[in-house]
């Protein structure tokens, strides 16, 4: 299997910061970061305040403040 498309949707807690900040700059989330903060969530690798961070961010995307792009 290729490693590009692994690494695609691979979480690493250090870009975390980094894409919630793009998120929350352009009001928009892509379908990979999207996956890759659904990633973080699953293998439960963040801190609680990390988790309300993209629990506050899937509310937003939710309520339409945020658009899938």
């Amino acid at each position: 299997m290729d490693s590009s498309v692994l690494q695609k949707n691979t979480f690493v807690p250090s870009e975390l910061y980094e894409i919630l900040a793009k998120i929350a700059t352009t009001n928009e989330i892509t379908a990979s970061e999207r996956s890759i903060l659904g990633q973080a969530f699953l293998e439960d690798n963040l801190t609680e305040e990390e988790h309300r961070l993209v629990n506050r961010l899937h509310r937003s995307l939710l309520k339409g403040r945020i658009k899938l792009v």
